[in-house]
This record gives C-alpha cells, sequence and structure tokens, in this order.
C-alpha cells in the first residue's frame, strides 16, 4: 500500500500552515515525523486522516483520493491515536476499545463474538485488560492512552497515525507500545507514521524521518541520513552533538547541559 501526498496547501484563512507538501509512505516502514512547535505536524496527520480538507493538492491511497471515500471506509484504512483524546462521558474500557470494531458492525446490529475477542485481545496486548470494566474518566493519563491504543490496534487498519501517541506514558509503556507498533510493521506490512518531540526515540524506532519547519518539508529519507547536526540546527536553531550509539543501534542526539 502506498500513501501520496500531492503538493498539500493548508491555511486558516491568511495563516498558512501546510506550505505545498508532496511525498509518498509505503508499507512496511515506521515514519517519524519531528520538528518545532507550530510547524504543522498535527495538521499534516489531520489531512492524511481526512478529518482536513487541504485548500490545494490531494491524497490517495493506492491511487484512491482519501476525499472521495467515506468515514467508514477511511476508518477501515486509517486509525489515529492522538495525544489529546478526551470523552466526556463515563464509558467503559472495553466500551471504549470496542468502539475500534464500530466501521465492521452494520448499523443496528451488536458486536459478534469475533469482535470481542478482539477487543480482549488487544486489551491484554496494551495491558488494561485489568481495567476493562473502569470508566474511562478515572483512569490515569497513560491508563488512557493505551485505552486509545488499545481501541485503534482493534480498528486492524493497514495505516496507523500516532500524534505524540506517547506524550502521557512512562518510559516502561512506552517501550512496549513500540515494540507492538514496530513488530505490527515487519510482520503485518502495516504502515506507521508517528509525530514525536523525542529525536532519540524517532532515531531508535523509524525506518525514515520527515523533518518539518514553517509547514514545509526539510529533510526526508533515512533516519540516519536525515539527523545531523545541521539538520537539527537549521530546523529547532540548537546546538548539539549527533553521534551513533551502540546501545541504542542508532544516531543519538546530545545536548549542551548549560
Amino acid at each position: 500500500m502506498k500513501l501520496n501526498l500531492h503538493d498539500i496547501f493548508f491555511a486558516y484563512d491568511s495563516d498558512i500552515i501546510i506550505q505545498n507538501i508532496s511525498c509518498s509512505f509505503a508499507s512496511g516502514n515506521f515514519y517519524s515525523i519531528i520538528g518545532p512547535n507550530g510547524s504543522g505536524k498535527t495538521t499534516l496527520l489531520d489531512l492524511i486522516s481526512g478529518f482536513l480538507n487541504p485548500g490545494n493538492g490531494h491524497i490517495d491511497i493506492d491511487e484512491t483520493p482519501v476525499l472521495s471515500l467515506s468515514k467508514k471506509e477511511i476508518s477501515k484504512k486509517i486509525a489515529l491515536v492522538s495525544q489529546d483524546y478526551a470523552i466526556n462521558f463515563p464509558f467503559r474500557v472495553k466500551d471504549v476499545v470496542m468502539m475500534g470494531r464500530h466501521p465492521y458492525i452494520p448499523r443496528f446490529s451488536h458486536p459478534c463474538g469475533s469482535d470481542v475477542e478482539k477487543v480482549d485481545k488487544m486489551m491484554q496486548i496494551c495491558g488494561i485488560y485489568h481495567l476493562s470494566d473502569r470508566k474511562i474518566n478515572e483512569l490515569s493519563g497513560g491508563e488512557r492512552q493505551r485505552c486509545v491504543f488499545a481501541r485503534a490496534l482493534c480498528q486492524d487498519t493497514p495505516i496507523l497515525l500516532l500524534d505524540e501517541a506517547f506524550s502521557n506514558m512512562d518510559i516502561n509503556h512506552t517501550l512496549q507500545m513500540l515494540r507492538l507498533v514496530k513488530r505490527s510493521v515487519k510482520e503485518k506490512n502495516k504502515l506507521v507514521i508517528s509525530v514525536f518531540h523525542d529525536l532519540n526515540l524517532a532515531s531508535s524506532w523509524s525506518d525514515e524521518l520527515l523533518m518539518m519547519k514553517k509547514g514545509g518539508i526539510k529533510a526526508f529519507g533515512n533516519s540516519q541520513d536525515v539527523l545531523t547536526q545541521q539538520t537539527i540546527k537549521d530546523v529547532f536553531n540548537v546546538a548539539s552533538i549527533v553521534e551513533f550509539n551502540e546501545h541504542a543501534q542508532a544516531k543519538q542526539v546530545y545536548y549542551p547541559s548549560i
């Protein structure tokens, strides 16, 4: 599967957010998007997922325009884990996770046995099965985030978008979720695009990095080629040292402490 962006432009009134972006993403790869606050990272994911319509250009999945698909069809192809998922009703955790199966459940029908099995499996994988009857508004931020992760995995889509999806998790659960996602890329040929603020996590886990600044692409390619002292200086205006780390088996970024 290929996800193609053709000359994408997006603005809120006169405030330009995305400037003429063209690029492609392919199945079997973990991509990371990095860049300063306000560089357009979340907006780009919202455009890919069909939540926003580009002012110019178009996005297609295997040559099918995303905007030509119904919401139900999109939800069978793209799942999104957002950092700021909010829910105002005291749904049980297992009911929230079951929402990931809704695209496959006929209208006015109830979940079938295989839907329930998949929900139970994903809650176990994400380490929240013991919370299944708890109300989501009673959970900690990290527990709620893993619930949203389980819901997205239940959608069983070929494309997974992660918008700072690990920001509320401790490092142990972050690594667990990253291993799970990376395994799905390699074993199930998924296409994953993740927005990161942590450059070292992005470098360690992604196959390719897309660096953004002021709504445009500053660099895009193999993570170890893109992550350099010069690109970090150009994009973030920060001096750093970038070295290959044997333990991480990837380049890591070090900053001055003063």
